[in-house]
This record gives structure tokens, C-alpha cells and sequence, in this order.
């Protein structure tokens, strides 16, 4: 069985190689090599397009996961995907209900382009901060706000 940080991986190669539009909502850069000691569930936005979906269903189908398509409530942007490697492992979640005030394709425009330390190949885009933040404040959740101080923190050592 794979560990997380290999999931994790995986999950960027296959992103990368079938061009799925999404933003990782990890806030800065610079701690995407220490992501599993930072926030206690990686969030990534997607944009709600059919083809982009499409795209999804053949990362997972790619890392071993049976999936065909996604619930229509996932495409409607009504419900995020969630998604567990296993038993031990943190969350993967993937948002499709944004809430930074601004369009998908705004957030992406204004978004880092980040890749791991030890894989600099896998890249990919992270909300940049005031828009994790401004997200994490909205949806209001005792985590999500205390992800807020935890963000704020690791900001201000910087």
C-alpha cells in the first residue's frame, strides 16, 4: 500500500500528464514540501467543466480507482469530493463550491505555480494567500479558521 506523500505524488503526476485544471489551496509555496505537518487536509479547487472531469476520472482510473463519472451534484459545484488513501492517511479534498469571490478562472490567473522539493517536474497552482484565507474565512469552520491562524503564522516567519 502507498503512503501518503507517494499518493500525493502520484496524484500531481496524473494531474499534470491529463492537464486537469485545478488550484491547491495550501496558501504558499514554500510549504508544500512540509504539507503533511501543516494543515491537516490538502484542498485543491476545480474548475466545473465536463471536460475537466473527464480529465479527473482518468487520474484515478490511472492511480486504481474504478470510477466512471462523477455525481452530478459534483458537477453542479453542491458537493466536493473527498477523497481517503487510505485508513491512515490525511484527506484529499477537492472543492468545486468556491468561495474567494472571484471566478475559477480569476483565482487561477492570480494563483503561484509551485512544485515539490524533491519532484520540482510536479507542478502545480496554489491559491495564492489572501485568497486561501479570505476562503477559510468564509466557510466559517472551527478547522478552516483555525487553518486562518495557522496560515497567518507560517506567513509571518517568513
Amino acid at each position: 500500500m502507498r503512503q501518503w506523500k507517494e499518493d500525493i505524488d502520484l496524484f500531481l503526476e496524473m494531474t499534470n500528464k491529463h492537464w486537469v485544471r485545478m488550484l491547491m489551496g495550501v496558501g504558499v509555496p514554500s510549504i508544500l514540501k512540509d504539507i503533511k505537518d501543516t494543515l491537516p487536509m490538502l484542498t485543491s479547487g476545480l474548475t466545473l467543466k465536463e471536460d475537466n472531469f473527464k480529465r479527473l476520472v482518468k487520474v484515478f482510473n490511472e492511480m486504481g480507482y474504478e470510477i466512471e463519472v462523477f455525481p452530478k451534484e459534483v458537477k453542479e459545484g453542491h458537493q466536493n469530493i473527498s477523497i481517503k488513501f487510505s485508513l491512515a492517511d490525511l484527506n484529499l479534498g477537492l472543492t468545486t463550491n468556491f468561495l474567494v469571490n472571484k471566478s475559477f478562472d480569476e483565482a487561477y490567473k492570480e494563483a503561484e505555480e509551485a512544485s515539490l522539493e524533491d519532484q520540482p517536474q510536479l507542478k502545480c497552482k496554489v491559491l495564492n494567500l489572501n485568497d486561501l484565507t479570505r476562503s477559510k474565512i468564509k466557510a466559517r469552520r472551527p478547522k478552516d479558521l483555525a487553518d486562518v491562524q495557522q496560515l497567518r503564522r507560517i506567513n509571518n516567519k517568513k
